[in-house]
């Protein structure tokens, strides 16, 4: 008995994502991008990442879209392809399209019989569980918007006639930043930081911002979406120390794989100008005690962390992250006054 193509490439697509809905490595993964108007749900685009895939056409992966129904009413979403080993007997089509790791941008492209909303959407959950070196975008072209797949699960645009899109990355740094106030010796206390792209020429304009949990050793994955490839210092700032620049500026790719890396902790010379970094034990940290983070340590921080005292909460005055204000952070922002932030 034939099987109708429609039919055999519907069931292939819907069991690769079965087979392989538990993907989480960096190299090994996939999800569905799924489409939907008012008349109409389209299921069947696919896109992912195998260590053995290539940016062409894989017999193995790739799987062409089927043709649209004789009834004329439609919605597809689809990865345009042709030229180079595609088969040009599949059409320039395609409803799943798998991609090596090395970096890999996906082009894609919405089309339907009817005008009106249509609304993209997919797992951002797992699309968060893959490893954090993964950083993908939906970038309408058209509309000039930048969706992060991780944090967003759906994006709904007006329809009047076929919609390009491309699935993308950033700009990455995997950085490592130690905060006198909050590290012990051994850990630190878990917190957010803001890191920032500067440009390497005066005025040094902020390209881009991100923001950060750090581990408790410091440590997490800084994203950068908008910013081009280019040049750019590497700015720190937390809420209650000083603001540190990176000692260069350094070269950023945009990317889905590939990522910097940056850790302040291993020297004096990680940190732009002098003495920037303060040594505790083996390791350098930044200088704590800028409460009202006016890139000074002076008596307006002194004076509001002394007002706070006995205070407990999330306070800017807490500078040992101990959720209290108390002695402590006064000594800190005591030992360290008139110390100021240094940049280009």
């Amino acid at each position: 008995m034939k099987i109708p193509l429609y039919t055999f490439l519907c069931s292939l697509t819907a069991l690769i994502a079965v087979n392989s809905s538990a993907q989480v490595n960096y190299d090994n993964w996939n999800f569905q991008i799924r489409a939907q108007n008012s008349q109409l749900i389209d299921t069947l685009a696919m896109l992912g990442v195998r260590p053995d895939a290539t940016s062409g056409f894989d017999f193995a992966y790739d799987v062409p879209r089927p043709p649209q129904p004789p009834s004329g009413s439609f919605l597809e979403t689809y990865f345009p392809h042709s030229g180079g080993n595609y088969p040009p007997q599949f059409g320039s089509k395609y409803a799943v399209d798998y991609q090596g790791p090395s970096d890999p941008v996906w082009s894609m492209s919405v089309d339907a019989s009817d005008a009106g909303p249509i609304k993209l959407y997919w797992d951002s959950v797992y699309v968060n569980s893959i490893e954090s070196r993964v950083q993908l975008f939906l970038h309408d072209i058209a509309g000039g918007m930048y969706v992060n797949m991780r944090t967003q699960g759906s994006y709904t645009f007006s329809f009047s006639s076929k919609r390009d899109f491309e699935i993308v990355g950033a700009a990455k740094i995997d950085l490592k930043v130690l905060m006198e106030g909050f590290w012990n010796g051994t850990t630190q206390v878990q917190d957010t930081v803001t890191g920032y792209l500067a440009a390497p020429g005066s005025p040094h304009a902020f390209a881009d911002s991100g923001k950060l949990y750090l581990s408790a050793a410091g440590t997490g994955m800084l994203v950068f979406p908008n910013a081009p490839s280019g040049n750019y210092y590497l700015v720190i700032r937390h809420r209650n120390h000083l603001e540190t620049w990176s000692a260069e500026s350094m070269p950023l790719a945009k990317t889905t794989t590939s990522y910097s890396a940056y850790d302040y902790s291993t020297g004096p010379g990680q940190a732009y100008g002098l003495n920037a970094l303060k040594q505790v034990g083996s390791v350098y940290v930044t200088w704590g005690g800028d409460v009202n983070q006016d890139h000074v340590v002076d008596f307006r921080d002194r004076n509001l962390t002394w007002n706070n005292r006995g205070q407990s909460g999330y306070y800017s005055s807490d500078c040992n992250g101990d959720n209290t204000t108390d002695s402590t952070d006064y000594n800190i922002v005591q030992d360290n006054r008139l110390k100021v932030y240094q940049r280009p």
